[in-house]
């Protein structure tokens, strides 16, 4: 029904009320009959961060369909997990080469809203890095590409309802050493970009979980090193890597500010956090997740 339709039905309930007095049992049927399917619309909230790296938001309400509804954003299709009271809920990552105008399009049963809008590029800047060149080796080394593919299947895969509420908080509390985005030189020569949040902590520091999470995946990666996987549900997961000791089992559930392991620099490094956090796999910039928006 459209929603024309459904004003139409309600004006013609107000000329029903007029006469009631001859017809009083048969229209209120009508009347609860019509609100009933009036007031049965979908209805689909956005909020988020329209940035290269942002997120997006949703909240689905009044979707009686038996299967989960979908939204397609950038190419790729994600589905909707329950959330309470009736609702449908969902976060959709926007890619750091996501700038300029992109449609989010939603569907629900036989219904579909569309939302078009424009999507801030974003400079995150240029780094040129040395690593030891055994180190800077081992990133095309197939061992390590089989670490990161485990690492976003376990994420792609992930079903989890919405664990969090509000703000996400640090996994440790020190100086940021690099930041989310930016385009790095190796050794003056191999191209890449760093994915998450560096944080200097000292090693055997404890890192704690920024949200409510379950554990998704643990390793031990060539390059990655000791490695925690994070999911806070409705497709928002969260990635530790070069951990000097991992302290969950895959399962597990954490509580917002419980530890999971402490500070290192497995893998080839000196130590530090090196703290991503993914929406279907696909990175985004963590500090979005510290003014999470309302309602979430």
């Amino acid at each position: 029904m459209a929603p024309w339709e459904c004003k139409q039905m309600m004006n013609i309930h107000g000329k029903v009320t007029r006469v009631a007095e001859w017809a009083a049992v048969r229209y209120a049927f009508l009347f609860l009959f019509l609100i009933s399917v009036c007031g049965a619309q979908p209805s689909l909230s956005v909020k988020g961060n329209t940035y290269e790296g942002g997120a997006l938001f949703l909240t689905l309400s009044n979707c009686a369909d038996e299967n989960p509804p979908s939204a397609r954003i950038e190419g790729e299709t994600y589905e909707f997990l329950r959330g309470g009271e009736g609702l449908w809920e969902l976060v959709v990552p926007l890619s750091t080469e996501s700038g300029g105008p992109v449609k989010l399009a939603v569907k629900c049963d036989e219904q579909s809203f569309e939302r078009s809008f424009q999507v801030t590029s974003r400079n995150y800047g240029h780094q040129s890095i040395t690593l030891n060149p055994s180190t800077l080796a081992g990133y095309d080394d197939p061992q390590n590409k089989a670490d990161d593919k485990k690492i976003i299947d376990a994420l792609e895969a992930d079903r989890t309802a919405k664990l969090f509420s509000g703000d996400f908080i640090y996994p440790v509390q020190a100086p940021q050493t690099t930041g989310f985005g930016l385009r790095r030189t190796y050794n003056g020569w191999k191209k890449g970009w760093h994915k998450g949040l560096d944080l200097a902590g000292w090693e055997g520091e404890a890192v704690q979980a920024p949200a409510d999470a379950v554990v998704l995946h643990t390793a031990r990666g060539i390059v990655n090193g000791n490695t925690v996987v994070l999911s806070h549900g409705a497709g928002v997961g969260s990635v530790y890597l070069h951990l000097n000791s991992i302290q969950v089992s895959e399962g597990q559930e954490l509580k917002k500010g419980q530890v999971l392991g402490t500070v290192g620099g497995t893998g080839g490094f000196a130590p530090h956090l090196h703290w991503e956090t993914r929406v279907h796999g696909m990175p985004v910039n963590p500090k979005l997740f510290f003014t999470v928006p309302s309602g979430w």
